[in-house]
């Protein structure tokens, strides 16, 4: 026999329902953040999170690391906290968290999005907005990792951009932003021994039979980012759902078809303190 929701119970649901619809805005079946001041554009919701950990998979493939600072020496150590800075789906943090237990991991964002279920318990979530500033004490970490943040930062200096670029600069956002982390990072006035790696992501049919799997998955990330971007990109290019269809499916065979790469970049260097230093990506 079936019993009525208590008032509490449907008081609580109701609230949780509030929450959720002052967190988070949804468009065309998709989740996306609701923070006012945020320029993020892709959703925020578990179709995404599955790109996102296929990507992390295929980035770490690609690097054949999880980072580039020399920190080995520290992942050992009980005392080790590092932090994620956008951790979005966690995908990074989970794996390093999973591959060296003994640390603390801390991932930080403007909205949880990750997989409670699979949680390592050496992993913290923090629930904030980066543009406002890190909510913890100067020297609170041994390492600070951050990548995938293009559609989330504001530029920091002028720019100029092509006209194919004008959606980013409506919004702030700064498209060739990976050539200029060496430069972020020495006027950042705080960093020694700034360092730098690229690699090429090749999408096309020049790829190796080694790498071909690794090409077309790539390709399935990239259609699933236009896909996610569709409520946006269609106000910007001014077209209807339909054409905008067609161009993601061409699109897919033209990354493939003319071999279209991309360089993925990684800047590491140490923070400058009196009696050691910070390592942070």
């Amino acid at each position: 026999m079936g019993c009525l929701p208590s008032k509490s119970s449907e008081e609580s649901n109701f609230i949780n329902l509030q929450n959720i619809q002052t967190e988070f805005r949804f468009i065309d079946g998709r989740r996306f953040h609701n923070v006012a001041n945020s320029v993020y554009a892709l959703p925020n919701d578990d179709d995404e999170s599955d790109r996102l950990h296929v990507q992390h998979f295929l980035f770490r493939y690609m690097w054949q690391s999880f980072f580039s600072a020399p920190i080995e020496h520290i992942l050992n150590d009980p005392e080790t906290k590092i932090l994620d800075v956008g951790c979005g789906s966690a995908s990074w943090s989970f794996d390093m968290a999973t591959t060296y237990p003994l640390i603390k991991i801390y991932g930080l964002d403007i909205s949880s999005n990750q997989a409670v279920s699979i949680k390592p318990k050496n992993f913290t979530f923090v629930k904030a907005n980066v543009l406002e500033g890190l909510p913890f004490d100067n020297d609170t970490f041994d390492y600070v990792f951050q990548r995938h943040l293009l559609g989330g930062n504001v530029p920091f200096d002028e720019i100029i951009y092509h006209k194919d670029m004008e959606s980013m600069k409506q919004r702030g956002i700064d498209p060739y932003i990976a050539q200029k982390l060496v430069k972020y990072a020495q006027d950042q006035g705080q960093l020694e021994n700034i360092k730098q790696e690229v690699r090429e992501c090749h999408y096309g049919i020049k790829s190796n039979d080694a790498d071909l799997k690794f090409s077309k998955a790539a390709i399935n990330t990239i259609i699933g980012m236009f896909i996610s971007l569709k409520s946006f990109l269609i106000e910007i290019l001014q077209i209807s759902s339909e054409e905008y269809d067609e161009l993601v499916k061409a699109s897919e065979k033209e990354l493939f078809e003319y071999d279209t790469y991309f360089y993925q970049v990684r800047v590491y260097a140490n923070k400058v303190v009196e009696n050691n230093s910070e390592s942070t990506d």
